[in-house]
């Protein structure tokens, strides 16, 4: 974990990397940051090292990616419920902040409009985490009784929990299942 000077460090470094197209010297970096040792930049540089958020080759240093992969699990409908299918082999890349959450995660491709209006769509990918609690309310993918899954929001109705679409041309489905996971994001492609 970084503490809040060395995510700034780590920022401002980012930004640098971004306008010159190459990691700064020592010099370029202290003199944005307005350290007057170079010793400073070191010692910053060198923790974030130790921290994995950079690499170091021979003299050179350079970012550790953002970007980490979990697995494609396969289709989740989001409309009649089908087979759930085991992972594809494929890997969807997550930034940084959306592993923070920590815990098993996986992707699902959404087949089916009847999260519609909680805006997610055909083709949408579902970042969830493998979990077997949810609160009600949360978007979940769930196991139905005939070994199928669904995406529907968690809900409490009386004195048993429903999985309810985001869409009033779909049923709610109240008969037993099993959570996957919540869902803790969406990634989508503009094509």
């Amino acid at each position: 974990m970084l503490t809040k000077k060395q995510k700034g460090f780590l920022e401002i470094l980012k930004k640098m990397v971004e306008q010159k197209g190459y990691f700064p010297t020592v010099r370029e970096i202290g003199q944005r940051m307005r350290f007057s040792s170079p010793a400073t930049v070191h010692a910053y540089l060198n923790r974030l090292y130790q921290k994995g958020k950079l690499t170091k080759q021979n003299n050179s240093w350079e970012l550790v990616s953002d970007l980490s992969p979990v697995p494609l699990m396969g289709i989740v409908p989001a409309g009649s419920p089908l087979e759930i299918f085991e992972a594809l082999g494929e890997e969807v890349t997550l930034p940084e902040w959306m592993l923070e959450r920590g815990g098993d995660m996986v992707a699902f491709r959404v087949q089916g409009e009847s999260m519609k209006d909680a805006y997610i769509r055909e083709g949408d990918i579902v970042i969830v985490k493998r979990t077997a609690d949810a609160e009600t309310g949360e978007m979940v993918v769930a196991f139905l009784s005939d070994s199928s899954i669904t995406l529907k929001r968690l809900k409490k109705e009386k004195d048993r929990y429903c999985l309810v679409p985001e869409n009033p041309d779909y049923e709610i489905i109240c008969e037993p299942f099993q959570l996957v996971g919540k869902v803790i994001g969406v990634l989508r492609s503009y094509r």
